[in-house]
């Protein structure tokens, strides 16, 4: 996975150098040791990575070398990789191959993947099909702190169980590369002891639109485990024509919003924003209409099954 900046990492007044050194000197003092305080196994993991993360930003916020910093959290998170392997165990999910990608695949705090969930990343060769299994306490403990967040979602700052079933944290542990659309939960069965959720929707690199859904998404939490996946519908979804000719009233009407905008020649506009408004109406008015009409179409029953099959993957059956 590549890494994305997300600003441009700011260097420390000159005056400032001994103190953010210093910082980074108590940050290290915990670096690649074993003897956290915790009492047991996954607070020791959770120990681990804080002292790791305020290392790895130490490091940033004193100005070393970007090249230094780098090798610093890819050490940390090979450690990190060992203890999470450790407390996840032996698991294996359908239709993907060993080995697993551990995540976040970095700790640098400038990089978007520094925001992953941690935990185990099992994927298909095409990468379709993929099953995202974490400890839930340190599930929890990443969702907390991606909370805190200036820009995190509503659905993300009520807790784990407000979370799950959410666009949003959909969004967060499966949309690596592309926007999540998330357009109606499936009708699935659940065991004793397990809160689960599955969904239709749509992995987008062009924005919601009228485009039918493609792929289910799929959350269980039993046992102390989470786990979180995304695979292909396999299931034939016809366009729906009602719901079509919903879209693009409101696609009309944003595309005159922007040649009226075009021609103004300013980039302030308010047309703009608002023929991006108007389109994000429009992309809700068609989902909801998907929503309502697809329980009654054949395709449903058969992407109903598609969920249960996974969640039934998400089991280890």
């Amino acid at each position: 996975m590549g890494h994305h900046l997300l600003r441009d990492r700011p260097r420390p007044a000159r005056a400032g150098i001994r103190a953010a050194a210093m910082a980074i000197a108590v940050a290290l003092s915990c670096w690649g040791s074993h003897d956290v305080a915790a009492d047991t196994p996954i607070e020791s993991y959770i120990a681990t990575r804080n002292q790791l993360s305020e290392a790895v930003a130490a490091a940033v916020k004193a100005g070393e070398n970007q090249d230094a910093v780098d090798t610093r959290s890819a050490a940390a998170v090979q450690q990190l990789e060992r203890l999470m392997t450790a407390l996840i165990g032996p698991v294996t999910f359908a239709d993907t191959r060993p080995p697993p990608v551990f995540l976040p695949t970095t700790l640098v705090p400038d990089y978007l993947e520094s925001r992953q969930p941690d935990g185990l990343l099992f994927s298909s060769a095409d990468f379709v099909t993929r099953f995202f299994v974490a400890p839930e306490p340190v599930f929890a403990d990443w969702l907390a702190r991606s909370a805190k967040d200036e820009d995190a979602p509503e659905a993300l700052r009520g807790g784990l169980a407000a979370a799950v079933g959410t666009q949003a944290l959909y969004q967060a542990v499966m949309g690596s590369d592309a926007m999540f659309v998330k357009y109606m939960d499936l009708p699935i069965t659940t065991a004793p002891g397990e809160t689960v959720n599955a969904a239709l929707g749509l992995f987008t690199q062009t924005g919601a639109q009228n485009d039918v859904p493609d792929s289910i998404v799929f959350t269980r939490m039993a046992g102390g485990r989470v786990v979180v996946g995304a695979a292909p519908v396999k299931v034939t979804i016809r366009p729906m024509p009602a719901c079509d000719k919903v879209w693009k009233g409101f696609a009309a009407k944003s595309k005159a919003l922007i040649a009226a905008a075009e021609k103004s020649r300013n980039d302030q506009d308010p047309r703009w924003d608002q023929a991006t408004d108007v389109e994000e109406e429009g992309a809700a008015a068609y989902q909801a209409c998907f929503a309502k009409a697809a329980p009654a179409l054949p395709f449903f029953a058969a992407a109903t099954q598609r969920a249960q099959e996974l969640l039934a993957a998400a089991r280890g059956e």
